[in-house]
């Protein structure tokens, strides 16, 4: 467990050159290779950044016995067939999101990553930084009681551009497959699988979705109200809300350092009346507001106590999830159990929702 796992890298933009900058965090991890669009950009790449090698192309990249795993980071709609010939060379996958163009080419390299027994897993990466740890943490210890709700905005307002991958269909560009799918993760993440999804999205000029707007239902009986935008500035925080509090993430809600954690409690009201028929609560609603603010029962409501938990991270954070797949790799195991492929497929399940049919609902499939 003490031997270098060697990386090889598909892209050249600027998601290739945050990984490779972080890849230095990890001991055990060396870039080995890189592949791009060009062989002068790959050379170009492996210069700047002291990579092994410049191949010629993809498919030399993934045949090398001098790899052990490929990171995919070319664009969005070569995403699966890339981590295809890496899977099908027998060479461990961490594929960058969006783990496909939709849910049924995502099943296809899921299928093929499991009958040939190679490990698989979508870059969602802030599932491992330390704050999103320290989230999950504070979620299941029961800090604020039961979860029940989530929201989650991301939107940026990018410079529309026809020419653009952003913007071009055929490159799989729009709000949902480049920035939904971090509101989509965290929910299926913290809320657990999705039952029922409700949404709808504007479709621009270029024919994209600029952006979109979600309402799930999971499975123990949660709801997850998400939104995300290319042509619009959102809050770019998400709020996870309990029957006992609810926690902060400050912006941006994808790369967590800050987290304001407030703890609530049921006010002593609020049981009572659950245990009065219900024409004695009617009566309370009409005549009783006044009379409950003179005795402190709105004082009550608002009672609550907060604390700030920070998680700092070094560099960009991509580091995390190297750690995650050397992890992986040393157990013998084809999927991390953190970020399971399952979790990959429904949050393309819940984009093709939303950008096929622009206005639906429906139970999704499983």
């Amino acid at each position: 467990m003490d031997r270098p796992i060697r990386w090889g890298i598909v892209g050249s933009g600027a998601m290739a050159e945050a990984f490779v900058r972080d890849l230095r965090h990890v001991p055990r991890a060396i870039a080995v290779g890189v592949a791009s669009r060009s062989h002068d950009r790959a050379a170009e790449f492996a210069k700047r950044f002291g990579v092994g090698k410049a191949f010629t192309n993809v498919e030399e990249l993934v045949s090398s016995p001098e790899i052990d795993v490929v990171y995919v980071a070319s664009l969005n709609h070569q995403h699966a067939n890339h981590a295809l010939s890496a899977i099908d060379s027998g060479k461990a996958v961490l594929c960058e999101k969006p783990f496909a163009r939709n849910a049924d080419e995502a099943r296809v390299v899921v299928d093929r990553a499991r009958r040939r027994r190679v490990f698989c897993m979508e870059a969602m990466w802030s599932r491992f930084l330390p704050g999103m740890v320290r989230l999950r943490s504070l979620v299941r210890d029961g800090s604020i009681g039961r979860v029940r709700m989530l929201s989650a905005q991301i939107g940026y307002p990018f410079e529309s551009d026809p020419t653009g991958r952003l913007w071009d269909p055929e490159k799989a560009g729009g709000a949902m497959l480049d920035l939904g799918v971090y509101p989509l993760s965290l929910a299926i993440d913290l809320m657990g699988p999705i039952e029922q999804a409700s949404g709808t999205c504007s479709i621009c000029e270029t024919g994209v979705d600029d952006q979109a707007g979600m309402v799930l239902r999971h499975r123990d009986g949660g709801t997850s109200v998400i939104s995300a935008s290319i042509s619009c500035s959102m809050s770019n925080e998400a709020i996870v809300s309990g029957d006992g509090g609810l926690v902060r993430i400050h912006e941006p809600f994808f790369r967590p350092v800050r987290l304001t954690v407030r703890s609530t409690g049921p006010t002593p009201l609020a049981s009572k009346r659950r245990q009065r028929p219900l024409l004695s609560r009617w009566r309370e609603s009409i005549i009783g507001s006044s009379l409950m603010a003179r005795a402190g029962w709105i004082r009550r409501l608002t009672d609550r106590s907060e604390r700030v938990v920070v998680s700092p991270h070094a560099g960009s954070g991509y580091q995390y999830q190297v750690t995650e797949v050397i992890r992986c790799l040393d157990e013998g195991r084809i999927e991390s159990q953190i970020m399971p492929l399952e979790d990959s497929i429904a949050t393309l399940e819940a984009i093709d929702l939303v950008r096929c049919r622009g206005k639906s609902v429906a139970a999704l499939p499983g």
